[in-house]
């Protein structure tokens, strides 16, 4: 196993939700009280979002003192984003990213065992909801980039400086994630 990155959380734990990168929520419901006095006031639970689980890799190429990061478009609004998915049955995390790797950006590599960090971001489901999901990330070494690849009629690729790609990326906890990674990569 590789060494990995110091791990970047911006949600103590992953399962708990939050509004935004960085936000810790309570585990459990809070209720409130109704009324000035408390007594004889309705309790009513408040139930924060359930988050949705996905994996994904920072795929990188380092070459002497530099680092390309590869970022896909999404295929909806065409965002820029790291390639990410579902938990898939059996499979760890850096299993599921190594997948989406490759069927998003036609990526071979190395996947890291530990994640180096996590944010969270809004999930954009086709019925239109949108809902809170936290992406546990994988350091990829990419070995190999293939000229055809599953979704490449569906997606853009691009290779991107960490310092570029931060800027690029709409994800407030990913951008941090790629400025750690960027500062413990070259120093900087």
């Amino acid at each position: 196993m590789k060494k990995a990155f110091a791990i970047l959380e911006t949600a103590d734990p992953p399962e708990a939700a939050a509004a935004s990168p960085g936000t810790k929520v309570a585990a459990r419901p809070k209720t409130r009280k109704k009324g000035a006095s408390g007594k004889g006031a309705k309790k009513h639970t408040v139930k924060a979002p359930r988050l949705r689980k996905q994996y994904g890799v920072l795929a990188l190429r380092v070459r002497g003192g530099t680092a390309s990061v590869m970022l896909v478009t999404s295929r909806g609004t065409r965002r820029w984003i790291i390639p990410k998915g579902n938990p898939e049955k059996g499979k760890t995390g850096a299993a599921v990213g190594a997948i989406e790797a490759y069927e998003e950006a036609g990526l071979l590599g190395e996947v890291w065992d530990k994640p180096i960090g996590s944010y969270v971001s809004p999930k954009h489901l086709p019925s239109g909801e949108v809902v809170p999901c936290s992406i546990k990330v994988y350091r990829m070494d990419v070995e190999e980039v293939l000229d055809d690849w599953p979704e490449k009629g569906q997606r853009e690729r691009a290779w991107y400086s960490l310092d570029q790609a931060a800027m690029l990326v709409g994800e407030g906890g990913l951008v941090a994630l790629i400025l750690q990674v960027n500062a413990e990569l070259i120093g900087r």
